[in-house]
């Protein structure tokens, strides 16, 4: 990918550095394993994921099988603890804090995934992929801890 259209998808890429919030200042400054996933993955895997998932609820709230309420629940928990994450992820002395807000992120996608499927299989299947890239932002963000100690 051209680096201009790679830029395109950094938030406050426009925003002059010396105006930047710290956050993102912050984040930039962090050393990076070799593995991270361009800047324009995030957004493109978070818009299919989440699109996924608003079909599994479409699937879950179309069917007749019980167990519904809790699927709902465990999906939208899920939408707002990960949403919450990007609060905690920027900003100095929180990788720790953000590393392990991941694991609960990745727990309720576990439990996300687990429900729906009791309710129906497809709705489950539509959700699962989303395991894997949790997967790999909490594997990065162990990394992020472990390569910026005191960060």
């Amino acid at each position: 990918m051209p680096a201009n259209l790679a830029n395109h998808y950094r938030p406050f890429n426009s925003v002059p550095p010396s105006t930047r919030p710290d956050a993102m200042t912050f984040f930039e400054s962090l050393t990076k394993p070799a593995w991270i996933p361009p800047d324009w993955a995030f957004p493109a895997a978070w818009f299919t994921l989440w699109t996924l998932q608003a079909l599994a609820v479409l699937v879950i709230l179309g069917s007749d099988r019980g167990g519904k309420r809790v699927a709902i629940g465990l999906l939208i928990a899920q939408f707002i603890v990960a949403v919450a994450w990007q609060a905690v992820i920027f900003g100095p002395g929180r990788l720790t804090l953000a590393a392990w807000w991941l694991v609960a992120v990745l727990v309720l996608v576990v439990l996300s995934v687990a429900a729906a499927w009791r309710v129906e299989r497809t709705a489950g299947l539509l959700i699962a992929p989303t395991i894997i890239w949790v997967s790999v932002a909490t594997a990065l963000g162990f990394t992020l801890l472990r390569l910026n100690p005191g960060a």
